[in-house]
This record gives structure tokens, sequence and C-alpha cells, in this order.
């Protein structure tokens, strides 16, 4: 059993680059995240994923968040020191960073890569054969000879560059043409896509069909040929992706692509980090098949028509209706069709819920063969809308159910029904058009719900973030995010302030959180997160993102990452509000502080007076103010000069500040007057700190000639205003001067 750095395994995730750092959303990391989170809680595993905003001075840079402080990323507390594995997504694309994670391997830490690109166990989808069957599809489906193809990023030495050596080999396999020209790299972005469409377009290359080596490269080559060209897709341009991310399906038309599993990457590989954890099993690379999703963008026709058009004639032809004295076990023949209806859901819905899908499939085959038994369609009707409540409150995806109708409707001639009677199939025909209908019913419900729910959710986003940049102070941003997260979905939030430590400047982190323990409150970065700072029977599900403005990195915040998708807007936020309250502490620090010595004014003193003469009449406390003058100044100052009479100045705020106790204020309150507020102290005590200042002053060997100070000192009684006190001392310091000089009198009450 390994020796986990919690009570349960904590696994680290690390992208190349960040989901939620561009303009776009990144589908295909935020669904395998999603998939790893839904393993995590099945497994009850700790997660740290790191993520990045990308720097708002530089659009195209990528800053990944990374265990390593360097000019090029950015420093998250997520790596081997408080984690016992990582999944890292690649590219990486920088080589110091590649042979960090090679480090850590050859150190015999779990390191587990999504795609391909860097040595070591990884997970990969089969680039190659989808590739190829687009290729094909393309050339022989639809005969387009003149494919162009939009490869990933030129440093990519993983999926792009495997994708693009495919389609090369496919070229020739198939005879098509291999024109150079054909070839653009479009970073594996909608901008970059676009600019590498119409770059081919403005230059005058022909092409008749063009391949993505993504979605979202292939997404901006439809929005460049509808604003470039007076071309058609697909009539005159045949289009396809690569990753099947849901943004393809809600394109017009909608976008054909070879289907990658995401979210099963992302189990698979949680799976595969938790149960090398657990001593199960050696980390080993898994390659994961893929698949041609054919749709309208390519010139194939909905799926929807296809099916109607095909399912008839095979119910009727390809099978023959079972007899019922054949039938041997009616078990068998439920569990056959509920395997059918779970084979038409697509990977991404079938794999998440598994056993759950399979027993609502059941559910509703049972209804139905009742319903066809019975002659009566009731019980099937109420089956079925108890089945729709129950998808709608999983928030699961109803509309996918059609297909699994549309399987049921292939396949129920299986069942021993009487099925030469014209009665059991319209009755058939009439509970499946009726669950056809309720399924659609269901699915608007869900879209209406998911628009309110999202407009609701963006109105209190936005109401945010005017909050958060409306406030100059950060524990009260922290406060204000506290209060208003969890309608947005976000459970807790915590952030960590950085203070250095020698030449490391993310040493130690200050959570801004309140009613924390002051344990908890600093503690060393890499021990992210310390005991006390998240319930100790919770599993961590954490997204950690830098706090940066400018390429300033104040910090880090983590939110709960059940809901991904504010996170970036309000981590945004959060950190304009940051530098926007240390800039304003600046200016405020500026406007309280003496240009000349560096101590607080006038101002200052004033306003701490009061602040502390209330919080000493609350603790039924003593306060000593304490006002000091440089005895024959001007005399001084005319005799060696305004520099001089400067330094002397400054020197005595030295002296003042080697006198007094920690908790006293000092501030310069006139050109040669200075004044202290001693909190809970008697005539004694004060009279002790005068005397240390008055000594170090004597001993002082920063002045041209010797000089002295007078001193006058006054105590608060229960009903003293800071007003009063400042009389009182300032006729102290008078009665010193009167006296002689050099010396410290106390105010008689």
């Amino acid at each position: 059993m390994a020796k986990f750095k919690r009570t349960r395994p904590t696994i680290g995730i690390l992208p190349g680059y960040s989901a939620l750092a561009g303009k776009t959303p990144d589908h295909y990391r935020s669904s395998i995240l999603k998939g790893i989170q839904l393993a995590g809680r099945v497994r009850e595993c700790n997660l740290l994923l790191a993520w990045s905003l990308g720097h708002t001075t530089e659009a195209n840079a990528v800053y990944p968040p990374w265990p390593v402080i360097s000019p090029e990323s950015d420093f998250v507390p997520v790596g081997p020191w408080n984690t016992d594995g990582l999944i890292v997504f690649t590219p990486i694309q920088n080589e110091v960073r590649s042979q960090y994670l090679q480090e850590l391997t050859e150190q015999r830490f779990p390191v587990l890569f999504i795609a391909t690109g860097e040595q070591g166990p990884t997970i990969s989808v089969d680039n190659e054969a989808g590739i190829r069957q687009s290729v094909e599809h393309l050339a022989i489906v639809h005969g387009r000879r003149r494919i162009a193809f939009l490869a990933g990023h030129p440093n990519d030495r993983g999926d792009s560059a495997s994708r693009l050596r495919a389609f090369r080999s496919a070229l020739v396999e198939f005879g098509l043409d291999e024109d150079p020209k054909l070839v653009e790299t479009g970073l594996h972005t909608v901008p970059g896509g676009y600019e590498a469409t119409r770059k081919m377009i403005e230059a005058g290359v022909q092409f008749t069909a063009l391949m993505g080596s993504n979605d979202a490269s292939a997404i901006g080559a439809m929005q460049a040929i509808r604003d470039y060209t007076f071309l058609q897709v697909p009539r005159d341009v045949a289009v396809i992706g690569f990753d099947d991310q849901p943004d393809a399906m809600a394109q017009v038309p909608p976008l054909a692509s070879v289907h990658v599993p995401l979210m099963e990457i992302g189990q698979q590989a949680l799976a595969l980090m938790h149960d090398h954890l657990k001593g199960n099993q050696n980390l080993a690379s898994i390659q994961i098949p893929t698949q041609l999703r054919a749709r309208q963008s390519c010139g194939c026709l909905p799926q929807a028509m296809i099916t109607k058009h095909q399912s008839q004639p095979r119910s009727r032809t390809a099978r023959q209706p079972v007899k019922t004295t054949d039938i041997q076990d009616i078990q068998t023949i439920r569990h056959k069709l509920a395997e059918e209806m779970v084979a038409a859901f697509p990977p991404m819905l079938r794999f998440p819920f598994g056993e759950q899908t399979y027993q609502f499939c059941i559910r509703l085959i049972d209804a139905f063969f009742a319903g066809l038994k019975e002659g009566n369609i009731s019980r099937f009707q109420v089956k079925l809308m108890e089945f729709l409540r129950e998808m709608e409150h999983l928030e699961e995806n109803v509309d996918m159910w059609q297909n699994a109708i549309s399987a049921l409707r292939r396949e129920m001639i299986q069942l021993p029904a009487t099925w030469n009677r014209a009665e059991t199939k319209r009755l058939a025909d009439d509970m499946l058009h009726q669950a056809r209908s309720a399924i659609s019913e269901s699915a608007q419900r869900q879209v209406h719900r998911h628009k309110y729910r999202q407009s609701i959710a963006d109105q209190i986003l936005g109401e945010l973030t005017a909050r958060l940049s409306a406030t100059l102070d950060q524990q009260q941003a922290v406060e204000i995010l506290e209060e208003n997260l969890s309608e947005i979905g976000i459970k807790h939030v915590r952030v960590g302030l950085f203070e250095p430590d020698e030449d490391d400047p993310v040493a130690w982190s200050v959570a801004i959180h309140p009613g924390l323990e002051p344990v908890s409150r600093r503690f060393p970065s890499r021990g992210f997160p310390p005991p006390g700072l998240y319930p100790a029977d919770e599993i961590l599900n954490l997204i950690i993102l830098p706090l940066i403005f400018q390429k300033e990195l104040f910090g880090y915040v983590a939110f709960d990452a059940d809901n991904l998708e504010p996170c970036a807007t309000v981590a945004r936020q959060l950190a304009a509000t940051i530098k926007i309250s240390r800039l304003h502490a600046q200016v405020t620090e500026l406007s309280l502080r003496d240009p000349l010595t560096g101590i607080y004014n006038r101002r200052y003193f004033d306003l701490f007076l009061d602040n502390e003469l209330n919080r000493s009449a609350r603790l039924g406390k003593r306060l000593a103010v304490i006002i000091l003058d440089i005895d024959h100044f001007k005399i001084y100052n005319d005799t060696y000069g305004h520099p001089a009479g400067d330094k002397v100045i400054q020197n005595v705020a030295r002296c003042i500040g080697q006198g007094r106790r920690s908790a006293d204020a000092i501030a310069r309150i006139g050109g040669e007057e200075f004044a202290l507020i001693l909190p809970e102290v008697e005539v004694e005590g004060s009279l002790i700190v005068a005397e240390k200042i008055r000594d170090a002053i004597r001993n002082s060997s920063g002045f041209e000639h010797p000089i002295t100070v007078s001193m006058g000192v006054s105590v608060s009684l229960d009903d003293s205003t800071g007003e009063a006190l400042v009389k009182e001392a300032d006729l102290a310091l008078y009665e010193a001067k009167q006296t002689g000089r050099d010396r410290v009198c106390v105010f008689k009450k």
C-alpha cells in the first residue's frame, strides 16, 4: 500500500496550457477534466487541478501553471511535494518543462500523460485510424480529391505531428493530390484555423474538402469560408474536424468529426493513476480507438433521416418476428434489447453512467412489453414519465434517448408478442411515438431550464464582478466571494497570497479567509492545503488558478471545481481587485507618511489616536501620548544649514524608533516636533519609553553638534478625548521647555 500525503490518494493535474486561458472555451480539456472528476468522486481521490488564465498583455503567449518558478510559466502549488501522482496534458512545448517531468519519472514519481509527445505512460487516441477514415470518407464516399489540412502547432511533437503524418500517408494510399499548398498551420485554435484558411483562399489555393487537426481549427475554417468566399459547406467544400467536442454539433451545418471519447479518457487516466497508487497495477500506455462521426458538414444527411430510412426495411425484412413458442428465456431477450439500446448512445454519454443507463433501458423495455401483452399503454406512460423525471433530476441529456427509442423500434420484434396482428404493431407504434414526443418535450424543458439558470448565473456573476471591482480591500473581496459564489455553483473559495523568503518569491502563503484559525493562515506554499484550511473529511476537488495581473503574480485562488465555467472570470476580477487594492494602499500609505523621515504624519497620528482611545476604553486600559520637540533646532539649522537640519530630523526619527515599543506609533506632526502614541501604558511605562528615547538621541553620533529634546506626557482617563490628550501633552512639553529643556514632564490631572 502506498504512503499517501493525506489520508487518501491526492492526484494533481497539470495542463500544457490552460483551457480557461483563451477567449473561446477549450471543451477538449474541459471534457477530459469532467471525466477525471467523475472517476475521482467514485474512487474517493483528492484532486488538485492546476489551471491558468493567460496573460492579458500577451494574448498569444502560453504561460501554463507549473510547479517550478520560471519566466515562461505561472507558479501554482501543485507538484510532487503535495500530490501522490501527476496527470499531465500534452503538448508541453517546452524542453525545460519536459525535462522536469522526465526527472520526476526517473525519481519514480508517478507521471501519466494525456495525448502523445512525451516519453512515459500515455493515454492516447488512434490518430492514424481517425485521419485515414476521414480521408477515405471524403475521397470514396463524397468524391473529394483536393483535401486541405490544418495542422496544429509546429512545436507539438505529439498529436499534431502524428495527425499530419497520417494525413500525408492517407493521401498516398488513396491516390489524392499531395500539393504542399494544401497544408497550413491552424495552431489547434479557432483564430488559427480562420487565419490559415483565409491565407489559402487569398493565395488562390483550390480545395474541395478541408480537414482540421482538431475541431477548433475546423470551426475557424468554416467561418473563413463563409467570410471570404461564395462557397458553401458542404456543397462546395466538405469539412471534417477531430476530437468531436461539444461545439461540433453546435455549428451550422453540424461539423463532422473524428470522435474521441474525451470523458472516457479522463476516467481512464484517473483509474490508471489511482490503481497504480494503490499498488494494483503499473502505469502503462493505452490507446483509445476513434470513429468518424459523419454529419452535414462533410455532405452526409442528418442521422435522424438516415435512421428513419434504414430502420423500416431492417425491422421487416432483415429480422423475422420471434414466435412465442421459440422463446425459452425472456430475460435473455430483454437484456439483449437493453444492450442494443445502450449501444445507440454516443460513448461520451454511455460511458459515465454504465450500469445505471442499462437499468433505465431494462425498465423501459419491461413497461413496453407489459403494454403489448395487456393491450394497454397506461403502464408504459406512467413508467416513461417517471423515467423522464428521474433523467431531468440527474441533469442527463434527455434528447439522446431518442437514439435508444430508435434502437428499440428496430429490435422490438424480438419480443415474444403476436406481431402478425395489426393491433400489436399499432399499439407498439403508438407507445414509441408517445415516447418520442415525451422525450422531445422533456428536452425542450431542459433547454429552457438551462437558459433560465444560465441567465440567472450570468446576472449573479455580473453583479459579483461589479462588487469586486468596486471594493478597495482584498479581505472584503474574499468575503464578497464567500457570500455569493454558492449561487453560481461554487461551494467554497480559498485565496492564498505569496510571501517571499530570501530568494524564493513564493515560499509562504497567507490565506485571506474569514474565520480561519491562526495556524492555518500562514503556511509553506508547497504545503498547500495545510491542516485546517478544509474539513478533514472532505474529498478535495479543487481547481487552482494563479492570481496574476499584467505579469504580476500575487498568489492563487482555489475553487471547489464542480463548476469550472465561472472560475476564470472570478479569478481575473479578483486579481485585478488585489492589484487595485494594493495600489490604493500604497497611495494611502504615502498620504499618511512624512516624506522626509518615512514615519507617519499628523493625519495618521490623529486617526490612530482616535482608534486606540476607543479600543483602550473597551478594554479598560490607559493610553499615553508623548510630544517631543528638538531643543534649539532653529539655531542648529541656521548654523549648519538646512541639509544638516534635515539630517537631524531624520536621525531623531530613527532614535525615537529605537527607543519605542513595537506597539507604539510614531509620527512627525510639525517641523521639529514628533509625537508618540503608547497603547496600554501607565505613567511609569511612558516615562521609561521617554528616557530610552532621550538616551538614544544623547548617544547618537549622527549630529554635527550634540542636541537634546524636551518631552511632554499625558495619560488618558476614562473620558479622555484625543484632542484633550494632545493639548495636555503639549502643555507638559511647554513646561519642560520653560524649566530648562532636555527633560520629560508629565501633565498633572
